[in-house]
């Protein structure tokens, strides 16, 4: 099975294949011009992409949105985590969360598959638990906005600060169930319905 990946970037195409490979379905990037919702919610930011491209990609694709929701912030900055990220940086996250001793935090990724034959939109979410630093910490992003502040459940470092080992060991361990798992076992079991 085939499906288009719209994005911009070559690297969550990359990624896609990496973790769909197994359950026999090959990742295309797609480049298309989308207008960003500017809502809260991964999901729905996910939907409402994948609805934009309904009338033009005529063959199975995905979009997918992130986000952070801290607790202490009631959840934000949410889906709205890039164009908060561009104005105040991860460091302007720091200072929200002065003094606060509730550093609970939680990244959740939302892929939205769309079938427009069938017009079907299905979403899919990976939710990865940790908390947030108290300082800028570490140099090695490997592209993650939020790598110098994000710390993961059980770890002491933040993503930043892992080595290439204990990376791939976190990823290993939060892809056990992540929203790329779920879409590939749910296309697997509904290939016959889907083409």
């Amino acid at each position: 099975m085939k499906i288009f990946f719209i994005t911009s970037n070559a690297s969550k195409v990359q990624l896609a294949n990496e973790r769909l490979n197994r359950y026999e379905i090959e990742v295309v990037q797609h480049k298309a011009d989308l207008i960003e919702p500017q809502v809260f919610d991964v999901e729905a930011v996910a939907a409402e992409k994948a609805k934009q491209l309904l009338g033009i990609v005529k063959t199975p694709f995905v979009v997918e949105d992130s986000g952070m929701y801290i607790e202490r912030l009631r959840g934000f900055p949410g889906a709205l985590m890039k164009p908060v990220l561009d104005t105040i940086g991860d460091s302007g996250l720091i200072k929200l969360m002065s003094g606060e001793t509730n550093r609970n935090a939680l990244v959740k990724s939302a892929l939205a598959y769309c079938n427009p034959e069938k017009n079907l939109i299905k979403t899919f979410t990976g939710n990865f638990k940790g908390s947030i630093s108290e300082s800028l910490r570490g140099d090695a992003t490997r592209g993650w906005m939020v790598a110098r502040i994000f710390v993961p459940a059980g770890e002491t470092k933040t993503l930043a600060e892992m080595d290439d080992a204990e990376w791939q060991r976190h990823l290993d361990d939060s892809r056990k169930d992540d929203h790329y798992e779920k879409l590939g076992k749910w296309l697997k079991s509904n290939s016959q319905d889907l083409v």
